[in-house]
């Protein structure tokens, strides 16, 4: 299934927790696949890490490598949510 860039958002904080898996661009060039969730709060400090909707960025918790990481939204591929495939346009 296709869906745009702006709906992407809404799909991965609709999972509520659950685990879903991304494919996307990272900075450097390199193509990243990743199983992540959202509301993790494992080792959080506190502080503001830069990430918002407004540039793009959502702060995921790695399934596998056990950390925080930052997904761009710009840069996304695919995405698996909820027993779904998107092909993001």
């Amino acid at each position: 299934m296709e869906i745009s860039r702006f709906k992407v958002l809404k799909v991965i904080n609709d999972t509520n927790g659950k685990i879903f898996a991304v494919k996307f661009t990272k900075k450097n060039g390199a193509i990243r696949v990743m199983l992540a969730r959202l509301g993790v709060q494992k080792d959080l400090k506190g502080g503001h890490n830069g990430a918002s909707e407004k540039n793009g960025l959502i702060t995921v918790w790695d399934m596998v490598a056990k950390g925080y990481r930052m997904v761009n939204l710009e840069t996304l591929i695919t995405l698996n949510a909820s027993g779904e495939r998107y092909e993001i346009i």
